[in-house]
């Protein structure tokens, strides 16, 4: 059974904690973790939190294994409901001064977020400034509060979900990605350079951000991810297994090391296709170099193909950035390489923060989605994974 920390903090919306705490627990295990403001909103009685063993046991008995390691070892969801404005702000920042942000602050698996406040609290700089660093995050989901009518009488966003809403979402989460969970998963992504000479060189304007997105959501959902990266827009994500690697060659090279102990391999790199056919080794230097005037080309070793050609069991995906949907090149591109899936996207989604998508299977089939952020669009691209394995 899938056990969840139901973390309820003090706002108007954690009267419903405790009806969503009796329909969790009709098919999942959960522990009930409560900030010290949830208590003048919950009744608590009949319920065993898990603030009282820390409160009463950890301090005063001294326990030497503090719980919010436990927990975090030793669940598999955390659900935040309500979040609120100053919780929210606590995690954004670092704060971890009593339970639930002490477990927020160690724990590796998801944490789904339900907002709920005031319209203008949520509308408020620093909370949208807080809620970007909480969705960047690795291992974050975050449901934006429904419009409706507030505690203030007042109409506008800020309402939380239903419970039987958050249980559905619940069920969703643990049914969405079940065939991932057992999966080594090897994935690519940012873009790699063509050396000119020893400090210049030749690369794409690709951010890495599409491939992020897929290392954010894939780590909770799979048994173990490997992430092999060249040069991206910003700091990649840490976990255990990534590994940097900034030219085509160096990128087959770390591939070629875990490939063969894979499940899934995703290559959504902006690789070159073409390299300096003889770059120096040496700063090129215009008083000394006078008659260099050309540089010659050659194509790029071709990793996904290379690949390719010693998939054994792997579910080979790929990505292919063009300049309209063209499905005869993808399907063409698909087949050549002895793919399971392509990913089209457009040359105006570099830089981008949204995306339109289309998905093409071996089998042919076709799946589209319109302007949706990217992460979204890497959530679309799991689903149909674990859909089709």
């Amino acid at each position: 059974m899938k056990i969840i920390n139901l973390i309820i903090t003090g706002g108007i919306a954690a009267t419903k904690a405790k009806e969503l705490y009796n329909l969790l627990i009709k098919k999942y295990e959960v522990n009930i973790i409560m900030t010290k403001n949830a208590y003048k909103f919950v009744d608590t009685e009949g319920l065993i939190t898990y603030n009282e063993i820390f409160d009463k046991e950890f301090y005063e008995n001294g326990h030497h294994y503090a719980d919010h390691i436990k927990l975090a070892f030793n669940s598999d969801l955390n659900i935040i409901y309500p979040a609120t404005y100053n919780f929210i702000g606590k995690v954004a920042s670092g704060i971890s001064d009593d339970l639930p942000s002490l477990l927020l602050a160690v724990c590796t698996f998801d944490s789904l977020f339900f907002p709920s406040m005031n319209t203008n609290m949520y509308n408020n700089e620093i909370l949208q400034k807080n809620k970007k660093i909480i969705t960047n995050l690795s291992n974050t989901q975050w449901f934006e509060p429904k419009f409706g009518k507030l505690a203030s009488g007042d109409y506008g966003i800020g309402r939380a979900y239903e419970p039987i809403e958050v249980v559905s979402i619940v069920d969703n989460y643990f049914n969405k990605f079940s065939n991932l969970i057992d999966k080594n998963i090897l994935l690519n992504f940012g873009r790699t350079r063509s050396y000119i000479d020893k400090v210049r060189y030749i690369t794409n304007a690709s951010s890495g951000k599409m491939g992020n997105e897929l290392k954010k959501s894939l780590i909770s959902k799979c048994n173990k991810l490997v992430s092999i990266f060249g040069d991206t827009d910003f700091n990649v994500i840490q976990n255990a297994n990534n590994i940097y690697a900034n030219t085509n060659v160096k990128m087959y090279e770390e591939m070629i090391k875990h490939f063969n102990d894979m499940d899934i391999v995703i290559c959504c790199g902006a690789l070159t296709d073409f390299e300096v056919t003889n770059p120096l080794d040496r700063k090129i230097e215009k008083r000394v170099d006078k008659n260099i005037n050309e540089i010659k080309f050659k194509e790029s070793l071709d990793v996904l193909k290379e690949l390719s050609r010693k998939k054994t069991k792997q579910f080979l995906v790929g990505f292919s950035l063009a300049n309209d949907f063209n499905l005869d090149k993808a399907r063409n591109k698909l087949l050549e390489k002895n793919l399971d899936m392509i990913v089209i996207n457009l040359t105006n989604a570099l830089n981008s923060d949204s995306n339109t998508i289309k998905i093409l299977t071996k089998d042919n089939n076709l799946y589209e989605y319109e302007n949706l952020n990217k992460s979204d669009v890497a959530l679309k691209i799991i689903e149909k994974i674990n859909d089709i394995i």
